[in-house]
């Protein structure tokens, strides 16, 4: 899968910027200023909970050939993603829209409606489409390769593009239950509240179920992403500084209708030329989403065979900025300390950080 641009975040560069060296009477306490770039990427996309519910109509709606001009998305759903391959959620849609024409009692086991239409389903996610499977590889600074799980053992975890799954419809006008295969986009790929596509999977032309819809929640939660990198440059005071960061773990609250989320987790540096840098500790903050320099992203996944096509509008490539607090414990009794501002390239995917604290021995 190589969209023609990441659509993921995954980079991470870091500027740390301390404050002059100074010194305390007594017991001594010294510090120094720093400096680092730090380049790396996600290593493993970790857990994610999903919760969403939703919405309205959106133009371009079908249901068994209707067009539908208006109406109310009653979606409840949740879903689990934990590593790759292991998938598991359940939810309810109903549909409650006029249409431009009539539904006759022979499409899907449905009664028949002239102007209303109706549709209750009950859902049971099982699967997932995914739009990143870790660890990628970085194929230019715009492009990347998911991990192929037919080829490799390394790879761990996956973000979904689509969940995928059967919807049940509830019997209406005296008919039996009918089964669907169904995908309804994850609203990751479309924050501030959508529109996302929910579209059966019968048929690649002409699907049953051709929802684009808006919504009015959705929550998620991640836990144990991880992320690795180097140090590109950097000075502790006059002394150059070499190393690397392996351990830090990431756990996020994600309100895509409010595009922001409150983050913390812990890092941990290690292999630095300078022993008193080899250190670990936490990071709190808050992330918001930004629109500047946003773009469709719909074309991306268009290349990618097998997935359903998303329509215009429904897919779009955000950056972000963050801002929060870190703390690390490291060698000979130093520890590092202060505020640090993010801003995101769109996609977000490359970070610039300015770090403003200090490193102090003590």
């Amino acid at each position: 899968m190589k969209p023609v641009r990441v659509l993921l975040a995954g980079l991470f560069c870091l500027a740390l910027l301390a404050t002059p060296a100074f010194a305390y009477s007594g017991n001594v306490h010294q510090s120094q200023s720093l400096s680092l770039t730090l380049q790396g990427m996600i290593s493993n996309a970790g857990s994610q909970q999903y919760q969403v519910a939703g919405g309205k109509v959106a133009p371009g709606s079908s249901l068994f050939g209707q067009s539908l001009t208006s109406g109310n998305v009653q979606l409840e759903f949740n879903a689990n993603v934990h590593g790759l391959q292991s998938v598991s959620g359940s939810g309810t849609l109903e549909v409650f829209a006029q249409g431009g024409g009539s539904w006759g009692s022979g499409n899907g086991g449905q009664g028949g409606h002239s102007n209303g239409v109706e549709l209750s389903a009950h859902i049971s996610i099982t699967g997932a489409i995914p739009a990143a499977i870790f660890p990628i590889t970085l194929t230019s600074a715009t492009t990347y390769a998911n991990c192929d799980p037919t080829v490799s053992t390394n790879c761990n975890s996956e973000i979904p593009l689509f969940f995928t799954g059967v919807a049940t419809i509830d019997p209406q006008g005296g008919h039996g239950q009918t089964e669907l295969p169904i995908a309804i986009e994850s609203p990751y790929w479309n924050p501030f509240g959508g529109p996302i596509l929910i579209t059966s999977l019968e048929s690649s032309t002409a699907p049953s179920i051709h929802l684009i819809m808006s919504y009015n929640s959705a929550t998620i939660n991640w836990s144990g992403v991880q992320l690795q990198g180097t140090v590109l440059g950097g000075a502790l005071g006059t002394e150059p500084i070499t190393g690397g960061f392996y351990g830090q773990s990431v756990n996020s609250f994600e309100d895509l209708v409010r595009a922001s989320e409150f983050d913390f987790g812990s890092i941990a540096f290690t292999g630095m030329s300078d022993p008193t840098l080899n250190s670990n500790g936490w990071f709190f903050g808050h992330t918001s989403f930004t629109t500047a320099g946003s773009f469709d992203c719909s074309p991306e996944f268009a290349l990618i065979p097998g997935i359903p096509v998303l329509p215009e509008g429904t897919c779009t490539a955000t950056g972000a900025t963050s801002a929060g607090s870190f703390l690390t414990n490291g060698g000979q009794g130093s520890t590092v300390s202060g505020n640090y501002q993010t801003v995101w390239s769109v996609p977000s995917l490359f970070t610039l950080t300015t770090v403003i604290g200090a490193v102090t021995q003590h």
